[in-house]
């Protein structure tokens, strides 16, 4: 039972690191398309 609150701890860590990937890929994902309806409408519209 010693080795519980290390285990505890590496799971936390995981969750974590996999929450910021998840995170972080999605606003990297809504930039990329931010750009793209931006480029979309300026050549609907023109500069």
């Amino acid at each position: 039972m010693e080795n519980q609150p290390a285990k505890i701890k590496d799971t936390q860590g995981a969750a974590v690191l996999a929450s910021v990937t998840i995170v972080g890929g999605l606003l990297f994902y809504w930039f990329i398309q931010l750009q793209a309806v931006r480029e979309m409408l300026a050549l609907a519209y023109g500069d």
